[in-house]
């Protein structure tokens, strides 16, 4: 695991000690919850964590029993909600012990452990392969090459496989006060590149495979008042000021992260996209 791997471990493993557990009962009904936000529903249903899973596979074409890579599973939520409607073995992977456990006994509260599994490892790392499906979501902002992270899941993918990636992805030419808030967002939420959407086209692109779809969620967000948000944000940098002088601010830096992609969202300097890819049989040849 490089340097960087075991900071985002040490910082998911620090946040979940400030996670009540209702907070995941709300959510699934268990102690698992969906990490990524909620959206609204463009079909006038309700607005949930979940809507996302719908429209990232809208249009995609799977086989019977597809082989699933979440790369970034977070506390399994998207697993759950998902394997009962497409079937299929599952592997979720996450960086944090503390999410392996918690989706992996859940796993076994639901009686799924023979279609579920979930491992502690990198989406950089060697993964056991062929899947006809590898979906990151909000997961691989936080590498540091999005170049190989692409490369690596695409050389996994099955011919016909399909990549679903959905991602805060910044705008170009950005302000001076939003290059600043971004800068921010980055340092809070260990992201180190954050890549544009270029980048990420152009990974796909490299890798060998076909973009098939491309949508932007940004006006899907449910945002808050910028005046609101802003004081919000001036209170937790105060507080993480003082926490921070005894090492006990990382739930304060990731709720001043949330807050400032926010703003970002609002002012239209971020947006939240998804992007499909196919990968065809010339692929890797």
């Amino acid at each position: 695991m490089t340097a960087h791997a075991r900071r985002i471990a040490r910082y998911y493993a620090w946040l979940d000690r400030f996670a009540p557990l209702r907070e995941y009962r709300a959510q699934t009904g268990s102690e698992t919850q969906s990490i990524h936000r909620a959206l609204r529903d463009p079909d006038g249903g309700p607005a949930s964590a979940t809507v996302i899973h719908r429209l990232m596979l809208d249009g995609v074409s799977l086989p019977a029993d597809p082989r699933v890579l979440d790369a970034g599973c977070g506390y399994g939520a998207t697993a759950f909600d998902l394997q009962p409607e497409i079937g299929g073995q599952w592997l979720g992977i996450t960086l944090s012990p503390v999410q392996v456990r918690r989706a992996g006994a859940e796993a076994a509260r639901r009686k799924l452990t023979e279609r579920l599994r979930f491992e502690c490892r990198s989406y950089d790392d060697p993964l056991p392969g062929p899947f006809d499906l590898v979906i990151a979501i909000e997961s691989l902002i936080h590498g540091t090459d999005p170049v190989r992270s692409i490369a690596n899941l695409a050389g996994h993918l099955d011919t016909g496989g399909h990549l679903v990636i959905v991602d805060d992805m910044p705008e170009p030419g950005l302000s001076p006060r939003d290059a600043a808030d971004l800068a921010l967002f980055k340092r809070m939420w260990r992201c180190p590149v954050a890549p544009p959407v270029a980048t990420w086209r152009d990974a796909i692109d490299a890798a060998g495979l076909e973009r098939i779809h491309e949508r932007d969620l940004t006006d899907l967000i449910l945002l808050g008042d910028p005046d609101e948000l802003l004081a919000l944000r001036a209170r937790l940098q105060r507080r993480a000021f003082w926490l921070g002088l005894i090492g006990r601010n990382l739930r304060e830096q990731a709720d001043i992260g949330g807050r400032t992609l926010e703003l970002l969202q609002l002012r239209g300097a971020v947006r939240y996209r998804l992007i499909v890819a196919r990968k065809g049989a010339h692929a890797g040849a």
